[in-house]
């Protein structure tokens, strides 16, 4: 019965997430609104409003189960803060040195030039800042709150955290179809691949946090604050992820991978 529950509560989360997220797509495209970021316009606006999706989703999933007793366990869970520091810091700068250890690889190897306007934010700081934060609010409750611990549940820790890539990835799939998003034209393929070694990093850090989201939200907004912001050589940077995600992978609680639906034993 337990197992059911969980299973009913995972599936309305995802209908729910994607629903939302991808209608508001559909509307856009519908009636011809422009993408952007910026929330100052009418397709920042609809981006705006899409972000929650999965926290929105998560919420839905619980309160059908567990009541608000039961949202009131995740959003304390989720935002506790009060964790060993070093995780604060290691979010942050994962990014960051993956940024540079991609850089310093192809000036190295591929003897590739960096661009003289490396700093270069794509949209105004002030709008940036905005975006980062609310993202990472808006998309974590649901992703690393709520899917990331009931996923491990049923799959390991690593089954878990690959399924939340995934899903995560392909939650995204509507910006690659459109024009003026940072998805648009590019293979979903390393996106997917990409998006599932962030969460597994994620699920370490989250992880030793004891279930916290804040190094989840810090790690996903330290990249794309880097992706917004700076033009650096790229070359490497799925390679130093998947670096990264097989790191984490050494240190993530056993059993990695659990197969069945046992869905009552922790990872």
């Amino acid at each position: 019965m337990a197992n059911q529950t969980s299973r009913s509560q995972l599936v309305l989360f995802v209908v729910v997430s994607y629903s939302i997220l991808w209608f508001l797509f559909v509307i856009g495209k519908f009636f011809e609104i422009p993408f952007t970021y910026d929330p100052r316009k009418l397709g920042g606006l609809l981006v705006l409003a899409g972000v929650p999706a999965s926290s929105i989703g998560a919420a839905i999933a619980v309160l059908m189960v567990n009541g608000s007793g039961g949202l009131h366990q995740l959003l304390k869970r989720s935002f506790q803060w009060r964790f060993n520091p070093i995780w604060y810091i290691a979010a942050i700068s994962t990014p960051l040195l993956i940024a540079a250890a991609s850089t310093i690889t192809s000036i190295w190897i591929a003897d590739i030039e960096t661009p003289n306007n490396w700093f270069a934010p794509s949209m105004p700081l002030g709008v940036m800042v905005f975006i980062l934060i609310y993202d990472g609010l808006g998309e974590e409750i649901g992703w690393r709150g709520f899917a990331l611990p009931e996923l491990q549940k049923r799959l390991g820790s690593l089954g878990g955290s690959i399924m939340v890539g995934i899903l995560w990835a392909l939650w995204h799939l509507p910006l690659f179809f459109t024009p003026g998003s940072n998805q648009y034209g590019d293979s979903l393929i390393p996106y997917l691949y990409v998006l599932t070694c962030w969460t597994i990093v994620m699920a370490l850090f989250v992880g030793k946090a004891r279930g916290s989201i804040l190094p989840g939200i810090l790690i996903h907004e330290s990249a794309n604050f880097v992706s917004f912001a700076f033009h650096y050589p790229r070359h490497y940077v799925l390679f130093f992820w998947g670096i990264a995600a097989l790191i984490a992978i050494v240190f993530l609680p056993k059993p990695l991978i659990k197969f069945g639906n046992n869905a009552e034993a922790n990872p």
